[in-house]
């Protein structure tokens, strides 16, 4: 019968520290190798003999070996164990790696510690693989905050091109012959909605809201486009259509060549304040509403503009947009607005729509343009039951009362 062969525990730990392939080591109390296994033997280049008697300070540059001798300090003088330490290897020749190790005190029969021994797993790759997506991450958080910072100056870049004051006409008989008002709101930082309220003469302002398809950045950059336009357009004092018709002229070949379709609506209107002849255009935009002034408030859509509305702009080529006119009677306000206010939902799906729009304009106590904005906007925030807007958002509103003296 064949006898089983007896191994010795020092047998069984050579086997152990010549067959893993982490880097094994023990050190006296002075912190000098002992006795190291083959793989570190094989990773310091050099024979596990001449390793005995060395330090860290032999092997490595002091940014490795002065924290790793504390920590063995720290270990003897405790006795507590360090479990999992991230450890970066500096070498010599300059030669980073980073090792998981795990170091505990060595005790002789009686408990009293005579030195240490630790286990140190190379992760290298992993640590190198970990620094490169901080490094990564580092820089999408910068990308991230320069785009952030590129938002609020477009966003505060943005409002400049809403009106910053209002025309001033001489005063009629009871105070003001025109009064004016204006609200916007973006559903993001930025916005593809605008506004403009320009004094065209003496007698006459111009008033014009649009919006570009779409929101966010593209939306905004084609605001900055058409703001540029109706400055240089208003100062010609061109006719609501033909106003649309050069409008469309100069925006086709720029959108055209987009590789997504892009168009604008629009609506224009031009009041003149002494005799309130109201003419105006539209260009596949909301109908704007007119309120007359009696109680309860009577808001209807303004059917001129209604009848004449042509296409959006940049959509069809060399098109003529056609201009109403019509009287206003003293007290009579416009309100103007982009189509966010009729597509805004509450938590069933269901739009605010034109119903609801008239009806909060009739329930308020007088048609002041800053009273008809205010309304709207709370009507729509009250039926959303929140206080950000899904859609951009951009009304003007104007009164005529009378004419100057």
């Amino acid at each position: 019968m064949e006898s089983k062969k007896s191994y010795s525990s020092e047998e069984l730990l050579v086997q152990l520290l010549n067959h893993i392939d982490d880097n094994i080591y023990f050190k006296d109390r002075d912190s000098r190798f002992i006795l190291i296994n083959e793989a570190f033997a094989q990773r310091l280049n050099m024979r596990p003999e001449d390793v005995v008697g060395k330090t860290d300070f032999d092997i490595f540059t002091e940014e490795h070996a002065r924290p790793a001798f504390e920590a063995e300090k720290q270990i003897m003088e405790t006795g507590e164990p360090l479990i999992g330490l991230e450890e970066k290897e500096t070498w010599a020749n300059g030669h980073r790696t980073w090792v998981s190790t795990t170091k505990m005190p060595m005790r002789d029969d009686e408990g009293n510690i005579f030195g240490t021994f630790g286990i140190s797993r190379d992760i290298t790759e992993h640590k190198l693989n970990e620094l490169k997506v901080e490094k990564y991450a580092r820089k999408l958080a910068q990308i991230n905050r320069q785009l952030r910072e590129d938002l609020h100056m477009a966003a505060n870049l943005q409002l400049a091109f809403l009106p910053q004051f209002y025309p001033n006409f001489p005063e009629a008989a009871d105070g003001k012959c025109a009064e004016f008002f204006h609200r916007y709101i973006a559903s993001k930082q930025i916005s593809g909605d605008l506004c403009a309220i320009h004094k065209l003469n003496d007698s006459e302002a111009g008033m014009l809201v649009c919006d570009v398809m779409g929101h966010g950045v593209r939306s905004a950059l084609i605001t900055a486009i058409v703001h540029t336009m109706i400055g240089d357009l208003t100062r010609r004092n061109l006719p609501p259509g033909e106003f649309f018709s050069e409008m469309n002229r100069q925006l086709r070949p720029i959108f055209k060549s987009q590789d997504s379709f892009i168009f604008v609506t629009a609506s224009y209107l031009v009041l003149n304040v002494e005799t309130g002849t109201l003419r105006g255009a539209s260009a596949g935009h909301t109908t704007p509403l007119i309120i007359h002034n009696q109680t309860p408030l009577e808001v209807a859509p303004l059917q001129a503009a209604e009848h004449i509305n042509g296409p959006a702009l940049a959509i069809v080529q060399n098109i003529d947009y056609k201009t109403f006119e019509m009287q206003l009677a003293p007290g009579d306000a416009v309100l103007m607005y982009t189509d966010g206010v009729l597509e805004e939902p509450n938590e069933d799906n269901e739009e605010f729509g034109m119903e609801r729009v008239q009806e909060s304009l009739r329930r308020q106590p007088d048609n002041h343009p800053e009273t008809l904005c205010n309304a709207l906007i709370n009507a729509v925030c009250n039926f959303q039951e929140c206080t950000q807007l899904d859609d951009d958002v951009c009304l003007l509103g104007f009164r005529w009362n009378g004419p100057s003296n």
